[in-house]
């Protein structure tokens, strides 16, 4: 009588199908992980691990999306790749831009900065700064994942370890995104994530004052916090300090409409997709961009890297005027987003499909 060879348990098969997405991440390969995460879903215990995974955070969606999304930045560069996603996926956006901050964009010296409520900020400035010297801060994690992003990226080590902090400023989907973000590379020690930072802070300040754009969001990706860490202000007092003889610019944009439970709604599909995209159709999700200003170093150099941030801070919401709906914290609840208007974007430009 022969035995039947022992089937795998469930621990067995999650570190299985963990070490094949792992090794697919560390080699860049976003079609791999799409196709090891269809795989998984087959296997007993696996695939019901996974569609929860999923029904808190659209990993499966996401998938869809970046094979095609990271072949497009690769061959046409990110701006044309996010407006491609943006008309493919939001179909109804536009963004508002001053004339003069479209110059500047375009060929000088700049400083994005504004809020990050959504995984849309990226691919919103993305879409308005067509340029090759473009460089986002972010995190560190999306050089792997998007590999056709990685020549725009200055990476930054996020603080992943702070479980309770993430669920905090997002949720169950953070979690989501902390847990996979954890298991798929080795998260460096805080004094090695310092440092990392630091040398991105350095590479950003030398990449403007050589005549580039850079694109950084103060706030992190929270919509649960006002405060700004103090990296802004680094940069800023730097290139204060050594400004060379050619004009440097600040310019502010802000997001509205747009939250990342309604990202997650319309990648999901179906009938809760059509229903945020009649929505988006009422109020769609849009971005605004102020007038550019030229960094003075008197203003700048005034006070610490905090107290300069805090000031931006300041004038960016009264800049902005927008206000906070009801639901607050991790849960979201009800949470709506008051109408948002640049003071000073007189005569702006729309881009919309």
């Amino acid at each position: 009588m022969t035995r039947r060879a022992r089937q795998p348990g469930f621990r067995q098969r999650w570190k299985a199908i963990l070490h094949q997405l792992r090794q697919a991440y560390e080699s860049g390969d976003v079609r791999s992980l799409r196709t090891l995460w269809y795989q998984g879903l087959r296997e007993p215990g696996v695939g019901w691990a996974l569609r929860l995974f999923n029904r808190i955070y659209p990993l499966q969606a996401i998938l869809d999306v970046a094979d095609e999304l990271n072949g497009r930045m690769a061959e046409e560069g990110l701006a044309r790749a996010s407006r491609w996603l943006l008309e493919e996926k939001v179909v109804h956006w536009r963004a508002e831009v001053p004339p003069a901050t479209q110059a500047v964009l375009a060929h000088r010296p700049v400083v994005i900065y504004g809020n990050h409520p959504s995984l849309l900020t990226l691919f919103l400035v993305s879409s308005q700064v067509d340029r090759p010297d473009f460089r986002v801060v972010a995190a560190s994690f999306l050089e792997r994942f998007l590999p056709g992003f990685a020549p725009y990226a200055y990476a930054v080590e996020l603080p992943v370890r702070d479980w309770w902090r993430q669920f905090w400023e997002g949720g169950l989907q953070r979690l989501v995104v902390v847990y996979w973000v954890t298991r798929l590379r080795p998260v460096p020690p805080k004094t090695r994530a310092k440092e990392l930072n630091r040398m991105t802070l350095r590479k950003s300040i030398e990449h403007v004052r050589d005549g580039g754009a850079l694109l950084i969001a103060p706030q992190g990706w929270s919509r649960t916090t006002r405060r700004w860490y103090p990296g802004l202000g680094i940069i800023l007092q730097d290139l204060a300090k050594n400004s060379g003889p050619n004009p440097l610019y600040l310019v502010a944009y802000h997001e509205e409409n747009s939250t990342d439970a309604l990202v997650h709604a319309f990648l999901a599909g179906g009938a809760r997709s059509r229903r945020v995209l009649d929505r988006l159709k009422r109020d769609p999700v849009k971005i605004t961009f102020s007038q550019p200003r030229v960094l003075v170093p008197a203003e700048l150099l005034e006070g610490s890297p905090a107290d300069l941030v805090e000031r931006l801070r300041r004038d960016y919401e009264a800049m902005f005027s927008c206000g906070r709906g009801p639901g607050y914290g991790p849960l979201r609840l009800k949470r709506r987003v008051y109408p948002c208007s640049a003071a000073t974007a007189s005569k702006p430009r729309r881009s919309a499909p």
